[in-house]
């Protein structure tokens, strides 16, 4: 996917008044720098991830209007973030087994009425690359178990890898979730 490709697909839940945002599970980066894209100067984005070598020179040659702060850290661990405006996961999530006590303590670092961002591949079947498949509707269930709001569809397309389409969905933390 080019980084075009995901501010389309994610711009239209991202507001430009949100500053401090963290992509979980930020592999190459692409949606990091289409959240640098959309929110530009004074945000702070916290790339986190295992491995980032493929966004660290990415950022050696690109300029980058956001701060970007690069945790090379397993995103399912405990993370050691400030109170953040949105969270990203873009096909990150499936890689979660438990998806939603993890999504319960993940949801935790956003402000209230902070937004949750999903892309996911739509499609119920596990294999080697998506061990722990994350449907819309799997979302939209999930969501509501963690005091999110029912997630809205913002995008779709389809997928380099198979039939199945690529989705982004977002919801909204709940005031009253802790």
């Amino acid at each position: 996917m080019t980084i075009d490709e995901a501010v389309n697909l994610i711009k239209p839940a991202v507001s430009s008044r949100s500053s401090v945002w963290a992509d979980l599970g930020a592999g190459s980066g692409v949606f990091t720098m289409a959240l640098s894209e959309i929110l530009g100067f004074g945000a702070t984005i916290f790339a986190v991830d295992r491995k980032l070598s493929a966004l660290r020179k990415k950022l050696d040659h690109t300029y980058v209007r956001s701060k970007i702060m690069l945790m090379e850290e397993n995103f399912h661990d405990s993370l050691n973030l400030p109170k953040l405006d949105g969270i990203i996961m873009a096909n990150s999530l499936h890689y979660v087994e438990s998806q939603e006590s993890f999504l319960r303590r993940i949801i935790s670092h956003l402000h209230d009425e902070g937004t949750f961002i999903l892309v996911e591949y739509d499609r119920d079947t596990r294999n080697h690359w998506i061990p722990f498949p994350v449907t819309f509707v799997d979302f939209q269930r999930l969501a509501l178990k963690v005091e999110l709001s029912l997630p809205e569809e913002i995008g779709r397309m389809p997928s380099r890898f198979g039939k199945q389409d690529i989705y982004a969905a977002y919801a909204i933390k709940s005031p009253s979730s802790s």
